[in-house]
């Protein structure tokens, strides 16, 4: 390729930073750069990166879906020799070489087409790894896929965060963001929502000093009112951009990433909103979830979840590129004119606003994608307390059907029992109460349960959650003493579910637990696996900490009868309960609203 021509990045090879996992960059049998204070990746001679990692690889098949790049090409700026390689992946595992060839020492910047890709010579190309040999001591200063075809549009991006007391987290994230404000011209500002506490971390008491950052104190409306705000604040923005990146408190970002996204939209001959992975913060090798689909009975499906992104085989699962229902708001890029097309996100406090808004974005015809490579580090909620989570969970969920009965039915009665039964049975009697409390207030209407703001809500359903006595916290016990069980899975049909549920509970009633607890579990307990036991439950990775859950007869038959009393309430209220949500949520979800929640006066 002659040096004059002009060429444009689509993505860059990029090395982990210090402690990062080196197997979602590179392969096993690869060399391991670090990216250094300078950047730059540094081989010494005979050294050899294959950058066949989960950040590093090209996924074709989503290129070639969502955008119009022509040809691949490769742009290499480095000083000493180098042994360039391309090799294509085809489905089945298969891989050809679609470039061999040596950079000389004396060549400042060299660029060679893979005149092999293209959607007509080989459309069966799906994705794209480098390996690179030193052939002496060299210095990478960028290795890039690169096309010929200038950017469709000009994108420029605000990023909204979300918090609530996370201050460790979002320090690290906030401070891996700032360089970007100064580097990243399609970065115009980052927004940050703080409805906790003051700060009190020197990075975050700092930021406003710092241009292209705004900070806003607000009372805390959860983090749907959050997101919300950094909505608004964007669509009001003297500034306009094109397109809002939503992230959660509670990640760890490589900033390169958000670059990454931005190169993928300039590319994209329509809107679409663009979703990251989530990888658990507690095992950074393993994908918690790519997006995922809605299901019978509202029940939801993650894409690739347990997946070890360190396995190659694991890369196959972006082979061809797809849309989801909804992706998580750890990273998620919304254009700025969806958010007017689909408005903004549901009053729910916490949980499901994202699900909720991902379907109003497949309604008003916006796809969703997951482009792989986008992934952020999220804390695991395996090691988080349900409790009151379990309120927002099925009280919003009951909402949301309410709100997209073309999605799938209202839940059933015997899927809304399951949720309470299924926490009285692993002796988690604080999630089974708040079950009760979520039914209770989904079928008061909103005329009721949203009569007061979402702090108070919280308030109100916590205390009566915090009535019952709460687990008892071991730390006794080594992180080896019992066997660590990985949850069961086991797909038995509604029928079947109602049979062993009432053989557990029979079994809890009639035989008393006796003994020291044998099980320790990572994540959801099952009631099949612990069968009216008493058991551990982990708060962290080692099992050092764990909740004793263990049967309390009487207050199972009370909670019980209170559920079965509250199914049939549900049978019979549900649809109108239904028809009452359906017709308030456009109000709920309205500028005005949100501008009493935040207190603000609103035109």
């Amino acid at each position: 390729m002659a040096p004059d021509v002009q060429v444009y990045p689509l993505q860059q090879i990029i090395a982990p930073r210090p402690g990062d996992p080196s197997a979602l960059y590179f392969a096993v049998a690869s060399a391991t750069p670090r990216a250094k204070g300078d950047g730059l990746m540094h081989l010494a001679s005979g050294q050899k990166i294959i950058a066949d990692g989960f950040f590093n690889c090209l996924y074709l098949a989503w290129w070639a879906t969502h955008t119009d790049i022509g040809r691949v090409g490769l742009r290499c700026r480095a000083t000493g020799r180098l042994a360039l390689r391309v090799i294509g992946h085809r489905a089945g595992g298969k891989r050809v070489t679609l470039l061999d060839c040596l950079v000389p020492d004396d060549h400042p910047e060299f660029r060679t087409p893979i005149w092999a890709w293209d959607r007509c010579s080989a459309p069966d190309i799906l994705r794209l790894h480098v390996e690179v040999t030193a052939l002496d001591t060299c210095r990478i200063d960028e290795l890039s896929f690169v096309t010929l075809c200038p950017p469709l549009r000009d994108v420029s991006l605000s990023i909204g965060i979300c918090t609530f007391n996370r201050e460790d987290l979002l320090a690290e994230t906030v401070a891996e963001l700032i360089p970007l404000l100064g580097t990243e011209p399609a970065l115009r500002r980052i927004i940050l929502v703080n409805q906790g506490k003051s700060f009190s971390h020197p990075i975050l008491t700092s930021l406003h000093k710092t241009a292209g950052i705004r900070v806003i104190r607000q009372p805390n409306r959860g983090g749907s009112g959050g997101f919300a705000r950094t909505m608004i604040e964007t669509l009001d923005a003297a500034e306009p951009v094109t397109h809002h990146l939503i992230m959660d408190d509670d990640i760890r970002v490589d900033a390169r990433v958000v670059q990454r996204a931005i190169r993928f939209l300039c590319y994209c001959a329509k809107d679409i909103a663009l979703g990251g992975q989530s990888i658990d913060l507690e095992d950074r090798l393993r994908l918690h979830e790519a997006g995922a689909m809605v299901g019978k009975d509202w029940q939801f499906h993650p894409f690739g979840n347990g997946a070890s992104l360190a396995n190659r085989k694991c890369l196959e699962l972006w082979n061809n590129s797809f849309e989801v229902d909804y992706n998580g708001w750890w990273f998620c890029v919304l254009p700025v004119s969806a958010i007017r097309q689909a408005g903004l996100p549901a009053p729910f406090f916490l949980h499901n606003d994202d699900v909720d808004y991902g379907l109003r974005l497949k309604e008003a015809g916006i796809p969703l994608v997951p482009l792989p490579g986008l992934g952020v580090w999220h804390a695991s909620i395996l090691y988080k307390h349900v409790g009151l989570a379990i309120y927002y969970d099925l009280r919003n969920l009951l909402i949301m059907a309410s709100f997209h009965p073309g999605f799938a039915r209202l839940p059933g009665i015997l899927t809304v029992l399951g949720w309470t039964m299924f926490n009285l049975l692993v002796h988690r009697y604080r999630a089974g109460l708040s079950c009760l409390i979520a039914i209770e207030d989904y079928l008061a209407g909103p005329d009721v349960t949203f009569a007061i703001d979402g702090a108070l809500r919280n308030r109100i359903v916590r205390d009566r959650v915090q009535a019952l006595t709460a687990p008892e916290v071991w730390t006794d016990h080594g992180p080896k003493s019992f066997p660590l069980v990985q949850p069961l899975s086991y797909r038995v049909g509604i029928a079947g579910q109602v049979v062993a549920f009432a053989a557990i509970f029979l079994r809890i009633i009639l035989v008393p637990s006796t003994g020291k607890p044998t099980i320790v579990f990572r994540g959801r307990p099952e009631p099949l696996a612990i069968f009216g036991r008493s058991y551990l439950r982990a708060l962290d990775p080692a099992a050092t900490r764990c909740f004793h859950l263990r049967p309390r007869r009487i207050l199972l038959i009370l909670l019980t009868v209170r559920a079965l009393i509250l199914t049939v309430r549900y049978q019979l209220e549900g649809k109108r309960a239904a028809a009452r949500w359906q017709e308030a949520m456009p109000a709920l979800c309205s500028r005005g609203r949100w501008a009493q929640e935040f207190g603000q006066a609103h035109d």
